[in-house]
C-alpha cells in the first residue's frame, strides 16, 4: 500500500530528495513557471495540494500568503507537514488532510480552489481509470479559470535511457514505455506506477480544462537516482538547470524528461 511505503520514507525524504541537489533544482523548475500563474490569479488565492509529502510547496506557497489544503494518503508525510508549516510560522495558512487522490470531491472537500497542484510524480500512482476519474471530480473543485498544474513522470527518460543501457540494462533503460503498471519500491513496501504521455493527459482533462502549458521538468537537470554523481558537482547541476529553464517553449521534449509540467486552465 503506497501510504504504508510513504509513511516509511517520510523521515527521511528531505534528505534524500528535498535536499538534494537534483530535487533543489527541478522543484526551482517547477516554482518558476508557478510564480506567473500565481500572479495572474491574483490574491487571495486557495491552493489544494495533492499529494503534498513533506509541504515543501504548501510551505513556499503559504510564505507568499497563499491559503494551502496540504492532502496526501501517508500520516507521517502530513506530520512533516504540519511541523515545517509551524516551524516557518505559517501554521495558520497550511492545514494538512489525509487524503487519497482518488477520494477527492467536490462534496468531500466542501469548497472550491483557484490553484490545484501535484508535484513530482503522485499522481503516477493512480491507474488510468483513476486518473480520468479525478480528471473529472476536479471540474467541481477547481474555479472557473483557475488551474491545475500536475507535476508527472512521463513514459520514457532520456537520463534513463542514456545512463543505463551503455551499462547493458535495457530493462532499467527503458522500463517506463509500457506505461504501466510497473511496481516500485520504498523501504519494504512495493506499490504499481503508471507512466503517462502528454496526450493522454490532455484527453483526459479536455471536457473541462484547456491545457495551456507543457514543459519539461528535468530534461537536463538529471533524476534523483543519479544524485551520487552529481552531489559534489554543483556547478554542473546549476549550467543543467540554466539549460532546463531554457526550455519551457519546448513542449515537445517534454515526454523524454524525468518529470513533465502540464497546466490546465478550468473552462467557463
Amino acid at each position: 500500500m503506497t501510504d504504508a511505503a510513504f509513511d516509511q520514507a517520510a523521515d527521511s525524504y528531505d534528505d534524500d530528495f528535498t535536499r538534494s541537489r537534483v530535487g533543489r533544482a527541478q522543484r526551482n523548475l517547477v516554482w518558476s513557471h508557478l510564480e506567473p500563474v500565481l500572479d495572474a490569479l491574483g490574491r487571495p488565492v486557495d491552493v489544494l495540494e495533492i499529494n503534498c509529502g513533506t509541504g515543501e510547496d504548501a510551505v513556499h506557497l503559504a510564505a507568499r500568503g497563499y491559503r494551502v489544503l496540504a492532502t496526501d494518503i501517508s500520516t507521517g508525510m502530513l506530520v512533516q507537514t504540519a511541523r515545517k508549516a509551524a516551524r516557518a510560522g505559517l501554521g495558520h495558512l497550511v492545514q494538512t488532510t489525509r487524503l487519497a487522490a482518488e477520494m477527492l470531491s467536490p462534496a468531500l472537500l466542501g469548497r472550491q480552489f483557484d490553484l490545484v497542484l501535484s508535484n513530482f510524480g503522485g499522481l503516477n500512482c493512480l491507474s488510468p481509470d483513476d486518473m480520468a476519474a479525478l480528471a473529472g471530480r476536479l471540474a467541481g473543485i477547481v474555479r472557473p479559470g483557475g488551474r491545475v498544474v500536475l507535476v508527472v513522470m512521463p513514459p520514457l527518460c532520456l537520463w534513463e535511457v542514456a545512463w543505463h543501457l551503455p551499462r547493458l540494462h535495457p530493462r532499467a533503460a527503458f522500463r517506463r514505455l509500457g506505461g504501466g503498471p510497473v511496481t516500485a519500491r520504498v523501504g519494504d513496501a512495493s506499490f504499481p506506477i503508471w507512466y503517462y504521455g502528454p496526450d493522454r493527459l490532455r484527453r483526459m482533462f479536455a471536457a473541462d480544462f484547456d491545457c495551456v502549458a507543457l514543459r519539461p521538468i528535468g530534461l537536463a537537470v538529471p533524476p534523483s537516482v543519479l544524485e551520487p554523481v552529481f552531489t559534489n558537482r554543483p556547478a554542473l547541476v546549476d549550467r543543467l538547470e540554466r539549460l532546463d529553464r531554457a526550455m519551457p517553449g519546448w513542449p515537445l521534449l517534454a515526454g523524454i524528461s524525468d518529470h513533465m509540467l502540464l497546466e490546465f486552465r478550468r473552462q467557463g
